[in-house]
């Protein structure tokens, strides 16, 4: 018997992002609800294509989510903004990488633990003295990185390039799921999908099991409330995958 079998998959990403999570899940015999709980859409003003003017004045570009890649060059695009050859990238995460490399850029630091803080601490320790950084950001994003630099004297300018918004249409549909107990476990990959499926259900389902990708969203699911949550050593997708497997294959069983 497959490890998922009969067992109801809640799966929050967006169309694009989810398709190879729902087909994992699926291979292991599970079931998914996906339903995207957030959109996003670009955030553009006259202040940004000042910035993007000055690209050549910073040494390094911050970004930490595969979104802030892809409005990034949006921008640039939109601009006709080329990237100084001096300039170096730092990002977070195999598909924040990916997505950096269609644009034909190889990310010249990546921390060894996909989360903000250990990025920060890693790439001072590496670069004390990094020059000026253009740090790339959502409005949801959390200020882990400006705070840090803030601490460190280190220059920079923070640039919001797209807007997280609510799918509210979903609301309806998740909450008769949560209420009809159709949903075995939870999965988020960003604290945003957390705040966003708590005010959607309005903080029902909380004692459901939820996976986590990484600490950062963790630690927002326990103070949202959730009784039940766990995190995988390595955060990833695949990882994420194999803690949910495990958990059905022993303390999960009913």
């Amino acid at each position: 018997m497959q490890p998922l079998q009969g067992k109801r998959i809640l799966v929050t990403r967006g169309q694009s992002q989810a398709r190879s999570f729902i087909d994992r899940i699926e291979a292991e015999g599970g079931g998914v609800y996906h339903t995207p709980l957030l959109s996003f859409q670009l955030n553009d003003s006259e202040s940004h294509q000042e910035v993007l003017k000055r690209l050549h004045d910073y040494s390094w570009v911050f970004i930490t989510s595969a979104n802030g890649v892809k409005f990034f060059f949006e921008l640039l695009k939109k601009y006709k903004v080329k990237v100084p050859p001096t300039l170096k990238f730092s990002i977070i995460g195999s598909k924040t990488e990916k997505r950096l490399k269609g644009f034909g850029i190889k990310a010249d630091f990546i921390p060894s633990k996909y989360h903000a803080s250990s990025m920060g601490k890693e790439f001072l320790a590496r670069y004390p003295q990094p020059g000026p950084i253009l740090y790339i950001r959502g409005n949801r994003s959390r200020d882990a990185l400006p705070r840090m630099f803030d601490d460190k004297g280190v220059f920079f300018h923070s640039m919001t390039v797209y807007d997280t918004l609510l799918v509210e249409e979903k609301k309806a549909q998740l909450l008769a799921w949560i209420q009809e107990r159709k949903i075995d476990a939870l999965t988020f990959t960003s604290p945003s999908t957390v705040r966003a499926f708590v005010s959607m259900v309005e903080k029902k389902g909380l004692e459901i099991p939820c996976f986590c990708i990484g600490p950062t969203t963790a630690k927002e699911a326990e103070k949202c409330g959730f009784t039940n949550v766990h995190v995988p050593e390595q955060f990833t997708i695949t990882h994420m995958l194999k803690q949910m497997t495990y958990y059905f294959s022993n303390e999960g069983k009913r």
